[in-house]
């Protein structure tokens, strides 16, 4: 009987000391409060400057990874080619309303960038001299002699006059201009100077823009180049 007392007291001892075990004080407030580790502070101000970042930045061409520079317009307008010469090369209701000066440009900056089509749609099919039936003929011609070996680099325009009834297909533009370049190899810079016609030849053709007629090139202005290639009225008359 002693013994069975004796062992119930050592479990009641027990249960007893296992209650305490677990009664456990409760977290102080100051450790619930603890906060989490927070990002660094340079990846906290990566995620702000990304999101911040605007169009500008976003678009605006780089001279290294992401973009490359804006390309000129070889005329020498100092606007780029998507805002200058390239509207004419590419949009016929362009062309149609553009004067005569920014037509002689067009041509000059379609040497440069070897648009071959644009230089015959833009000559008119009364230039005898110049204009041809076989077109692929006529093209293959152009792109042989698109002066390579030159860089064009700026089209000045020294006069324009017009004459006749504005809009009608007998009015006659007048640009005189001078063209500009430099040779590949020598780097030697070079120019002519030119008078050309335009008149125009009917809404159907080319947005009834001004279309290259003929041209006088003042042998006086030419400078002799350290090469084989002829310049002068062939430059812009080549076709």
């Amino acid at each position: 009987a002693e013994s069975s007392a004796s062992m119930r007291s050592f479990r009641l001892i027990i249960l007893v000391y296992l209650s305490c075990l677990l009664r456990l004080p409760a977290p102080s407030a100051s450790f619930q409060q603890l906060p989490s580790p927070a990002p660094s502070s340079s990846l906290l101000c990566a995620k702000k400057i990304k999101k911040k970042k605007s169009a500008a930045t976003r678009t605006a061409p780089s001279s290294g990874f992401g973009g490359a520079a804006k390309t000129m317009c070889p005329c020498g307008s100092g606007a780029t080619y998507d805002r200058c010469c390239r509207r004419l090369h590419s949009s016929e209701s362009v062309f149609g309303t553009a004067p005569a000066s920014a037509v002689v440009r067009a041509r000059y900056a379609a040497f440069a960038r070897r648009n071959a089509d644009f230089l015959m749609g833009s000559t008119h099919p009364n230039n005898a001299q110049h204009w041809r039936p076989d077109f692929a003929a006529w093209k293959k011609q152009i792109l042989v002699n698109c002066y390579d070996n030159f860089e064009l680099n700026d089209c000045t325009i020294l006069a324009e006059s017009y004459e006749g009834e504005p809009g009608s297909l007998e009015e006659v533009a007048t640009v005189t201009f001078e063209a500009n370049m430099i040779h590949v190899e020598s780097r030697e810079r070079t120019n002519f100077t030119e008078t050309s016609t335009f008149e125009r030849g009917g809404r159907h053709i080319m947005g009834g823009g001004w279309l290259y007629k003929s041209g006088v090139i003042d042998r006086s202005s030419e400078v002799t180049m350290p090469s084989t290639a002829h310049l002068g009225e062939d430059f812009v008359n080549n076709e």
